[in-house]
């Protein structure tokens, strides 16, 4: 389930991504994820993040909760390179075997895509979230094909108007391999 906050200053919408524990401390943390320019992630405690602050000489929320549906229509609003971009969070190379993985957008089902690739093939695709049987059944026909090949036929796929899809982020992730 995908859960939404504006910031009490900067009015910006941020997707939750996860809980997390801080290693020096064992604080609880929260992880999430802008919804504009970069899309860099966050981390606060969990304290820090759930907190009421002095704003406008009243205590408010640090975030506040969005519906689902608010935050994606706000989000679809923005310009095209702000809102469609997949974000790289690894890189590594095992080998000839390259594992990359990436946050999505924000606005589809999936939240994060995970490749293996072997010079210009794509050896294995994990798609985390989204329509389970579809991505499966996506990630199944990509391996073994060139990553070119996949990009063109999947890149520009639209779901539900949002101007992406999770076909269209992992194009998008593997356009970045290139």
């Amino acid at each position: 389930m995908d859960l939404y906050y504006r910031h009490f200053r900067n009015k910006k919408i941020y997707r939750f991504v996860t809980f997390a524990t801080i290693e020096a401390t064992e604080e609880e943390a929260v992880v999430y994820q802008a919804m504009y320019g970069d899309r860099r992630s966050w981390i606060r405690t969990k304290t820090n993040f759930f907190e009421e602050v002095p704003f406008d000489g009243r205590m408010v929320p640090r975030f506040q909760p969005v519906p689902k549906e608010e935050a994606l229509k706000e989000i679809a609003n923005q310009p095209v390179n702000e809102m469609r971009d997949v974000t790289k969070l690894s890189d590594t190379t095992n080998g000839s075997i390259r594992c990359t993985s990436f946050a999505t957008c924000g606005i589809t089902c999936s939240t994060q895509i995970n490749l293996q690739t072997e010079g210009d093939t794509i050896r294995k695709v994990e798609i985390v979230k989204g329509c389970d049987g579809n991505t499966k059944g996506l990630a199944r026909l990509c391996e073994g094909r060139k990553i070119q090949d996949v990009i063109t036929m999947l890149e520009g796929i639209d779901c539900k108007g949002r101007g992406t899809s999770c076909p269209d982020q992992l194009a998008r992730s593997l356009k970045q391999l290139l």
